[in-house]
């Protein structure tokens, strides 16, 4: 399995998915009019890196902004990692956030909320 890696763009985050070292990075901001078409590669990738995953993975979310479209699909995508927990694989992940934006702060514990992984909701060091 190669790693994924997506260039961040105006309106598009950065996004790298390592198989080798278990570290998937989502970092940036995600304002996308079509936030399926970009997610749905990545829930592809990961439903298959399942599979097959490192002893350990952690997923980072450091966004910067994040809209609605956005949301459900890292919704999605955060259910698909659940489901890989759920199976027995070790997963974390970290939401991290500005230490003055509480609606991020909130939208990750929401998002998370629902999971039954390991998370950490972390404000970001200067």
């Amino acid at each position: 399995m190669t790693r994924l890696e997506i260039k961040e763009t105006n309106s598009a985050p950065f996004v790298a998915l390592d198989p080798t070292s278990g570290v998937f990075e989502i970092r940036g901001h995600s304002f996308l009019d079509n936030a399926h078409e970009f997610f749905t590669p990545i829930i592809t990738w990961v439903k298959e890196y399942e599979k097959n995953p490192n002893s350990d993975t952690k997923v980072i979310f450091d966004l910067s902004y994040i809209n609605t479209s956005s949301q459900r699909m890292v919704f999605d995508l955060l259910k698909a990692l659940n489901n890989m927990h759920k199976s027995g694989k070790a997963v974390q992940v970290e939401w991290l956030f500005d230490e003055n934006d509480d609606d991020l702060r909130d939208v990750g514990h929401d998002l998370l909320s629902f999971m039954e992984l390991p998370y950490k909701v972390i404000v970001k060091v200067s």
